[in-house]
């Protein structure tokens, strides 16, 4: 009987795995492949980036995620408005050296007992593409290894009386070397939660004057604002991922105000600026260096 050569085994093994990887640079659910860290559609947790892109020296990824409606600036959001389209603008920065390419997975989550892809998503930019998964699920995610750290997406919010959304956000930063070795990918999603808001609210705090400056600052920063009526207003900082770091209550009349926002003590990095009350709301983006 003729021996099985296993070297010839081994070999094509390896070459499968060789072009499996390669062709993550085409976004890897496209390859059948899931790494934004959300809960899975089965149970259990999707690994990240980082468990084949890991020994490069470019850091973690710095990722930043901002929304913008029709005829509105873009910002970091702490909630959404049941049926309105979004551009969603995921930015992959570096702490250290530049790489050659960049890439990014995303997902729009319920957050039920066994989450649910929750909206729809469209409009890619040229270097990104909608990809549907297992089940439901839809995943925006790079086309190629891009050279430009900026990619875009729409993001049609669900219906009223959905609840919280989770957007779960993986980055990638590449050497271009044909395949994982010198890369880093996210260890861990960027997660930001958004809440259902109340159309009216929402739309009303959109035509509040303000500016915000310095932006970016590396110290004191003040956020000018004319409120349109007089009353109690909760003036708070957010992080990355949505958490509340910062949180004042104050009594404003109408017209015009300076308040100095309390940033002592705070990291560098970016944050979400909100001002709420009297059935009003703003939100901008600080960036502390």
């Amino acid at each position: 009987m003729k021996k099985f050569d296993f070297r010839i085994l081994s070999a094509g093994l390896g070459l499968a795995l060789f072009f499996l990887l390669l062709g993550n640079s085409s976004g890897p659910a496209a390859n059948g492949n899931y790494y934004t860290g959300a809960p899975t559609a089965g149970g259990g947790m999707e690994s990240t980036c980082s468990t084949c892109h890991s020994s490069g020296s470019f850091g973690e990824p710095n990722i930043q995620v901002s929304f913008a409606l029709d005829g509105e600036e873009p910002g970091l959001a702490s909630g959404y408005l049941p049926g309105e389209t979004y551009t969603v603008t995921v930015a992959i920065g570096h702490n250290e050296t530049a790489p050659a390419g960049y890439g990014f997975q995303a997902q729009f989550l319920d957050t039920l007992e066994r989450p649910a892809t929750a909206g729809v998503l469209s409009m890619p930019s040229d270097n990104a593409q909608i990809t549907p998964g297992n089940g439901d699920r839809v995943y925006a995610e790079h086309s190629t290894r891009s050279t430009d750290s900026t990619f875009t997406f729409q993001w049609t919010a669900p219906e009223e009386g959905s609840g919280p959304v989770n957007l779960y956000v993986v980055g990638n930063l590449v050497n271009g070397a044909q395949g994982t070795v010198g890369d880093n990918g996210s260890s861990s999603p960027t997660i930001v939660r958004l809440a259902e808001e109340q159309s009216t609210s929402v739309r009303a705090l959109a035509s509040i004057p303000f500016r915000l400056f310095p932006n970016p600052s590396t110290g004191p920063t003040t956020l000018q604002v004319i409120p349109r009526v007089a009353g109690t207003y909760d003036l708070r900082l957010r992080s990355l991922d949505g958490r509340v770091v910062r949180q004042e209550r104050l009594q404003l009349n109408a017209g015009s105000h300076r308040l100095s926002l309390p940033t002592e003590g705070l990291v560098p990095g970016f944050y979400g600026v909100e001002l709420s009350g009297q059935n009003s709301r703003l939100i901008s983006k600080l960036i502390l260096n």
